[in-house]
């Protein structure tokens, strides 16, 4: 008002009262005060009207599926040092609000985030809560019928829409600008990060929220803990009362149960297989070829040499020993490496591996080359480890704690020399 008041005076004009100020401010378009407050996206997503249908009466009839980093740091299991925020891909069922499957991973939302969600989202949950030791129920399984995603590159990938097509999914798109679209699983995300906040190494939602604590230093978890903390509150979320549903979500779940669109696929590792990553190559006389790595299969033999034609290689990149070739009849062979030096790693082991080899000018054989970096580093990786014997010491003192409360321990034992006599003593040997 006092600004108001000065222009007034200095052009000679009655000034108006609050009053007559407080009508024309009210008279303005809220939608208007917010395009020049927040921006044309915002005023479009909070007053733009709502239309179509995102709804589901049956079970399995809409998932929804989306990725989010995680509002916490994680440190490494050996050192205990801050290694960054870990990434989730979660799928909720929309018309019961249960989470039918979930998947953490430090590496950025790819193919394989969504393949494995997907896969878990799909399969009986009877062994993971087992894993868990968790008694409450998790009765999620069956195959969609229909997927809502956003338009992230990996559910845009020619893989992962081609398996979905294979599988009879209907796979739906965000509509660009209609984040109401995916409403139930950005509530969901909300909603995990609540309890992901109160852990210790929590970064908050933002950095005023966030203030003066130390997401860094009070960090203790690592991914594995984070994983088995994630699932169990997964199982706490889906059997508590959900607020849109006036009970919870498992009860939901089994009152719908009898109207199950979804089945569950007879080949799980089939369709596990399905959503990897994919690449086209030749059958050779030495077999595939895929990262400059040789891989065969006895299966393959009679498709050396038909014609020019390409055949599909799946791999996942967490363990590249071994790929999946998809034969005419859409069988998949299993195919190994063909050089049995060359230990299992995962794909960004192996690039960094190669990077390394180049930088020092090694030549030759890819795989011999390989074969013999990775033996270094892990040798490097064994000796660095001695430098956390305290926390190993540590763990392993708990591990047998907990063995001797057991009816059965699940310490592992190895006989020095398998000779096939039962009688011989068992010998604890560390895991690495």
């Amino acid at each position: 008002m006092t600004e108001i008041r000065s222009a007034c005076w200095q052009q000679g004009l009655q000034p108006p009262t609050r009053r007559t100020v407080q009508r024309r401010l009210d008279a303005i378009d809220a939608r208007e005060i917010a395009k020049a407050r927040e921006g044309a996206k915002a005023a479009r997503q909070k007053f733009a009207p709502v239309v179509g249908d995102n709804k589901a009466n049956q079970p399995l009839e809409v998932v929804q599926i989306d990725h989010t980093p995680a509002d916490i740091i994680l440190v490494d299991s050996f050192e205990r040092q801050p290694i960054g925020r870990p990434w989730v891909t979660l799928a909720i069922d929309v018309a019961t609000r249960m989470v039918t499957g979930y998947y953490t991973s430090l590496e950025a939302p790819s193919r394989l985030s969504v393949a494995l969600c997907l896969t878990q989202a799909v399969a009986p949950k009877a062994e993971l809560l087992a894993e868990l030791v968790c008694n409450v129920p998790w009765p999620a399984q069956g195959k969609p019928h229909r997927i809502h995603v956003d338009n992230g590159r990996d559910f845009r990938s020619q893989a992962f829409r081609s398996a979905c097509a294979e599988w009879g999914i209907d796979l739906v798109y965000r509509p660009p600008g209609s984040p109401h679209f995916g409403g139930h699983i950005e509530r969901l995300i909300g909603t995990m990060m609540g309890a992901v906040h109160l852990l210790p190494g929590t970064t908050q939602s933002s950095v005023v929220a966030k203030g003066d604590y130390d997401a860094e230093g009070m960090a203790t978890m690592t991914l594995s803990d984070f994983d088995r903390w994630f699932a169990l509150e997964i199982c706490r979320y889906n059997n508590s009362i959900h607020s849109s549903l006036g009970c919870t979500p498992v009860a939901k779940w089994e009152a719908l149960s009898a109207e199950m669109m979804g089945d569950i696929p007879f080949e799980m590792e089939a369709f596990r297989v399905s959503f990897l990553p994919s690449e086209l190559r030749k059958v050779r006389r030495d077999g595939i070829h895929l990262f400059q790595i040789r891989y065969w299969s006895d299966a393959l033999a009679g498709h050396i040499g038909r014609g020019d034609g390409k055949v599909v290689v799946r791999y996942d990149p967490r363990d590249i020993s071994m790929i999946w070739v998809e034969l005419d009849d859409g069988r998949y062979v299993e195919a190994r490496y063909r050089n049995l030096e060359i230990p299992p790693v995962p794909l960004w082991e192996y690039r960094e591996a190669m990077r390394k080899a180049r930088a020092l000018g090694k030549s030759g054989s890819n795989e011999l080359v390989l074969a013999e970096l990775i033996r270094q580093q892990r040798q490097i990786e064994f000796e660095s480890r001695g430098l956390t014997k305290a926390e190993r010491r540590s763990r392993e003192r708990k591990g047998t704690l907990e063995g001797t409360n057991s009816a059965v321990s699940k310490t592992e034992g190895l006989r020095p020399i398998d000779t096939g006599d039962t009688s011989r003593p068992l010998f604890k040997v560390e895991r690495w």
